[in-house]
């Protein structure tokens, strides 16, 4: 009896299992749709985009993702025609496109418009991260295309950029092949992140109108504004420029438009005259003191020249540095000795840098030293600004500041915090106190010296057509030569207004045939824009 029972309740597993077989095979039948059930289990997401977050001006204005892009989401459907015929001519790539709808693999893509209405297609609006024509490329930097800063801004605070924007992603419900469920759209989802972001002490609109001046007038070379107070870097133009959107084309210009110029370090010339002037008034050399420039000294055995040939004459300090005679200043730097004139220049900055964000440091330049201004020729060179010494236009930036600032060099400034969601800032990165280099006194007596040679001297073609300059021109010699010609470098450097100056102004042109000449007209075309800020427009 107990074996015949067992027997039933075998008999009776069997048909329930039989039963269930015939079921599954009708179902895997029915036009599929066993199969989409069991797709629904699966899914598959896509990373849309990453957004960084926001790089800021001064005046808290984004300087990058400053306009988006829609991307269009798409679910490949079982009717690719008609979803190719809609997307198509918002597409760049047609052939592509054809590609992946074809696959039936979940895709996304740029188009050229936000409107598309579609089956299985989903519009997301993404940032985008640099504009065509950027502003402050060299500070800015670039990303690479996993999305890690490469250099400048992005480069220095990358971690806090990457954590700041979020992710923009896409969920699909697919099959066991990755193909998208038919009839179902992309559930787009946006992760917040920080929203913290970089506050630069960059004016957005002085450092457009920088920008145009330096791309009008040079080939190459830089142009910074600076705020001679604080020491705040208002506006930074490295010529030739680049695009961040086409990076490989910059990587293999023959013109290295990646090298950010005014970081780097140049032979700086008669600009340097300054220097020696705030020596020489501070070592209690009359400013009346005078020389006869007759064209050329003898220095050791070895001829020195001035640019007039034929000599300026009979000049005092103030004439010496209008004209920028070369005679005058290798006397002058014979008074002075190696040792007073590389003291001042090194209390002015040179030679020395400051990390302006996390791995940001312009160059440090290059300073002769103490034992090489025992040669009686390294000294006269010295004294030209010429021979073993190199200098940045910021720290060239940084001298006039401390002329124009009654004799207080400020530090050098290009990041002013970190600001929340909010708007807030979270952390303030305060400039330090300038330092006092030379005497308020000095300062005035250089200022003169500088508007003079703005009025009547090399400075002329800089001057701008409202409230006046102070300036100084600078034309070095390189040793370079290019075609059979000597490769020189020309400088202007000078502050604006004349009276209560509030900037500084520094452009160098390389390969420049003079500096009043070509780096003087950068210099008038930034003041002239800089009068509305000053009160006098």
């Amino acid at each position: 009896m107990k074996k015949s029972r067992i027997l039933a309740v075998l008999l009776l597993m069997s048909l329930m299992f039989g039963g269930l077989v015939v079921r599954l095979f009708f179902l895997s039948k029915d036009d599929g749709q066993a199969k989409e059930a069991a797709g629904t289990h699966g899914s598959y997401t896509l990373k849309i985009a990453a957004p960084r977050g926001l790089i800021y001006d001064t005046k808290l204005r984004p300087l990058v993702n400053e306009s988006s892009r829609p991307i269009a989401v798409v679910c490949p459907q079982s009717d690719i025609e008609e979803q190719y015929s809609t997307l198509a001519p918002y597409v760049s790539d047609k052939s592509t496109l054809l590609t992946r709808l074809q696959q039936g693999k979940p895709f996304f893509v740029a188009v050229s418009s936000g409107s598309i209405t579609a089956d299985g297609v989903s519009i997301v609006s993404t940032p985008v991260r640099y504009s065509d024509t950027a502003v402050a490329p060299h500070v800015i930097g670039y990303v690479n295309s996993d999305g890690d800063g490469v250099s400048g801004i992005e480069k220095a605070y990358d971690s806090l950029l990457k954590e700041a924007g979020g992710t923009i992603t896409a969920s699909f419900a697919v099959d066991a092949l990755g193909r998208t469920l038919q009839g179902l759209s992309a559930e787009v989802n946006e992760e917040k992140g920080s929203g913290s972001g970089v506050v630069l002490t960059l004016d957005k609109d002085i450092q457009a109108f920088t920008q145009q001046a330096a791309l009008k007038y040079l080939k190459s070379g830089a142009a910074v504004v600076m705020d001679v107070k604080t020491g705040d870097i208002l506006a930074l133009s490295s010529v030739p420029e680049f695009s961040q959107n086409d990076v490989a084309a910059a990587i293999s210009a023959a013109n290295s438009p990646l090298i950010d110029r005014a970081f780097s370090a140049y032979d700086l010339g008669s600009v340097f005259k300054i220097s020696l002037c705030a020596e020489a008034i501070e070592s209690n050399i009359p400013t009346s003191m005078t020389v006869d420039c007759t064209g050329k000294i003898d220095v050791s055995g070895r001829i020195f020249r001035c640019e007039k040939l034929s000599g300026h004459g009979v000049e005092d300090m103030e004439q010496g540095l209008s004209n920028s005679c070369n005679i005058y200043f290798i006397t002058l730097g014979r008074l002075l000795g190696g040792d007073k004139i590389l003291d001042m220049a090194k209390r002015l900055g040179f030679g020395s840098t400051l990390e302006l964000a996390p791995g940001l440091k312009p160059s440090a330049g290059v300073l002769p030293t103490a034992q090489q201004m025992k040669i009686p020729a390294a000294l006269a060179n010295f004294s030209l600004g010429q021979g073993n010494f190199m200098a940045t236009p910021i720290q060239v930036a940084r001298m006039i500041s401390a002329v124009a600032n009654d004799g207080l060099l400020p530090q050098a400034r290009l990041v002013k915090g970190i600001v929340g969601a909010d708007g807030k800032m979270t952390a303030i990165y305060a400039g330090t106190e300038p330092q006092r280099v030379f005497s308020s006194a000095i300062s005035g007596e250089l200022q003169q010296f500088l508007i003079n040679t703005v009025d009547v001297g090399t400075g002329m073609p800089a001057k701008p057509d409202i409230g006046g300059a102070g300036g100084k021109t600078g034309t070095a010699q390189t040793g370079w030569v290019k075609n059979g010609k000597a490769i020189d470098e020309a400088w202007f450097a000078g502050f604006y207004p004349a009276q209560n100056p509030r900037y500084a102004i520094i452009v160098v042109s390389e390969a420049g045939k003079a500096g009043g000449t070509s780096a003087g007209p950068v210099f008038k075309q930034i003041a002239d824009h800089l009068a509305s800020y000053c009160g006098l427009r």
